[in-house]
């Protein structure tokens, strides 16, 4: 587990995306920068019950997220996180996860 969910932000500008983008939304400058956020909040919930070609799939929860720094991301959930929770980010190999800050 890796803390934070790598963003990258404009160089010119300073604006953070996920993911990537060939030109800032901002300031149309295309130089980007890796950075990490490492909070959110949950703004929705939803459950992934089934997988094609999968035949031992577990439901799993996924949230729709904003970060610290005003990026929505899809993340999956490792708690029973719900709607206006603070979550801590954390990368699993590529994949972005979050669970409840203590």
């Amino acid at each position: 587990m890796t803390p934070g969910v790598g963003i990258w932000r404009c160089a010119k500008c300073r604006t953070g995306f996920f993911p990537q983008r060939l030109l800032c939304a901002r300031c149309h400058h295309d130089v980007f920068a890796p950075d990490r956020v490492y909070e959110a909040v949950v703004e929705e919930v939803s459950v992934i019950r089934h997988m094609l070609g999968q035949s031992d799939w577990q439901p799993r929860r996924i949230a729709g997220v904003r970060t610290s720094d005003g990026q929505r991301i899809t993340v999956g959930l490792t708690d029973e996180s719900e709607p206006g929770t603070l979550i801590a980010l954390f990368e699993d190999g590529s994949a972005p996860f979050g669970k409840a800050k203590k």
